[in-house]
């Protein structure tokens, strides 16, 4: 990986988060497309990565004078995608909806492309919270209770995930390695069914990103909300408590995140106007309030910023893959 400096933490997204709020209407570009921009979903349509994706084409699309088109392509945990992109010409007119996927697939799998210099960040578009939900049947209702749980019973705490390398996946066993704690990981062809054994109670805890369904059972008391895994309660869960509330801030801040890449060695020019189009995109009122609706916070960072924060994630991830001797399917 050629990027020489990194920055450590969850933190370094933070110098250009929260930028497009407050710049000026988009200038006329330098560089305008000659024709439709492709922008990559490496996941099906419906999910949180495809519907933020066809929110920011469709309000891109006016600022730079061309149509842009979202293409699905799912499989390898996102992978296809990324490498179509990182084998596309680097003239702007291929992208990619980069997700947390493309931070962990690293540690997972072998790459046929670099992620640092055949990707080209963009900018980060936003973050996504994490739940930690468990079921009413479970023998504990808080944090605190399930890690003394764990601890009394090694291997009985059950928690379904989406698949391997999902957040879903890589939030609990985090929490485990640094709570020194033992979790039995039962895994799931995707959230939904993974969410169905958490609601029936065949599996204690679930990590999710907020959605309308998930509030609704948390109202209603079909799922527990354990804790959001970062220092501050989110508006629409004031119930639930942030993980810093239980003393396990900090490293155990686990977000999502969606961000936009161009082909390594896009020229500069090309990226400033992308840029300049996805931050003032995601800075419309209607697109904005669309997306913020899904809980998803906005940021709309700086190339650099984006740059060092997928670095960052990428070096997280090995971490916990390697600490948990987590393997690909």
């Amino acid at each position: 990986m050629s990027r020489a400096t990194l920055i450590p933490g969850r933190r370094a997204w933070l110098a250009g988060a929260g930028a497009f709020l407050a710049m000026p209407a988009l200038a006329q570009p330098a560089w305008r497309p000659d024709q439709p921009i492709r922008l990559l979903a490496g996941f099906a349509p419906g999910g949180a990565v495809d519907t933020v994706a066809r929110l920011l084409a469709q309000a891109m699309g006016p600022l730079l004078g061309q149509q842009v088109l979202v293409e699905n392509r799912p499989g390898a945990g996102a992978n296809l995608a990324a490498e179509a992109v990182a084998r596309s010409a680097p003239n702007g007119l291929t992208l990619l909806m980069g997700a947390f996927a493309h931070g962990v697939n690293p540690a997972l799998m072998r790459l046929s492309y670099d992620p640092l210099s055949d990707l080209a960040p963009i900018t980060q578009v936003s973050m996504v919270p994490t739940l930690m939900l468990s079921s009413p049947q479970a023998p504990f209702a808080s944090v605190a209770e399930a890690l003394a749980y764990a601890r009394a019973h090694p291997g009985r705490l059950t928690y379904a995930s989406g698949g391997v390398g999902t957040t879903s996946h890589l939030a609990p066993e985090m929490l485990a390695h640094l709570a020194g704690v033992r979790f039995t990981h039962v895994p799931y062809r995707g959230g939904s069914p993974a969410m169905q054994a958490v609601l029936a109670g065949d599996v204690m805890m679930f990590f999710d990103n907020p959605q309308p369904a998930t509030r609704g059972a948390v109202e209603e008391g079909k799922l527990r909300g354990l804790a959001v895994m970062q220092d501050r309660r989110l508006a629409d869960y004031p119930a639930v408590p942030a993980i810093a509330e239980a003393g396990l801030g900090g490293e155990l801040t686990v977000q999502s995140w969606h961000g936009v890449f161009a082909r390594g060695g896009t020229p500069a020019p090309v990226i400033a106007a992308l840029h300049g189009a996805i931050t003032a995109a995601i800075a419309e009122p209607t697109t904005r309030a669309r997306i913020e609706a899904l809980s998803i916070t906005l940021v709309g960072s700086a190339p650099s910023a984006f740059g060092d924060f997928y670095a960052s994630e990428i070096i997280r991830w090995a971490g916990v893959v390697r600490a948990a001797g987590i393997r690909a399917e």
